[in-house]
């Protein structure tokens, strides 16, 4: 039978152990929630990065068809996936640029409104724009649905660590 005090410090000890477990399970938390955010941010970044250049090209380029091939190239060539023209994709690439070339469009768009015809009445509303920003974030949802993994992780790049030298 164990005396009062092993039994005092058998309590303690597990007191001690649960509050381990505890502690294990909030850092755990907190790592996870840190992480998310982490990744929300890049992807925050990357997003922006990816849209404003292909703003910046679709503003450039008033022929919306030019435009929209160009503002691809931009972003494909961002990637990596490409050097100069979207003929260089592969095959399994073409579902991409058709839910792209859409976003490019709206940003074309964007850049180049249409003035009214003279042939419309005033009052007439102009036609409603797709947000290129809703588009986006729709294509990322059928990217991961489709591939597994977010479509903004393919602009991370691999940095093999470089050896400092000096001389």
């Amino acid at each position: 039978m164990p005396s009062p005090a092993d039994t005092l410090i058998s309590r303690l000890q597990a007191d001690c152990t649960a509050a381990e477990a505890a502690e294990r399970a909030v850092r755990a938390e907190v790592e996870s929630r840190l992480k998310s955010a982490e990744t929300q941010r890049a992807f925050a970044w990357r997003r922006l990065g990816a849209l404003s250049d292909m703003a910046r090209v679709a503003a450039l380029e008033p022929d919306p068809e030019l435009a929209v091939e160009r503002q691809l190239v931009s972003l494909f060539r961002d990637i990596g996936w490409i050097d100069s023209g979207l003929d260089e994709l592969a095959e399994s690439a073409r579902p991409l640029v058709d839910w792209l070339r859409p976003i490019a469009q709206a940003l074309h768009a964007q850049a180049h409104p249409v003035p009214p015809s003279e042939d419309e009445p005033a009052s007439a509303e102009p036609p409603p724009l797709a947000d290129p920003i809703a588009a986006f974030r729709a294509f990322e949802a059928w990217y991961e649905a489709e591939r597994g993994q977010p479509f903004l992780m393919v602009f991370e790049r691999y940095a093999p660590p470089t050896p400092l030298v000096e001389f």
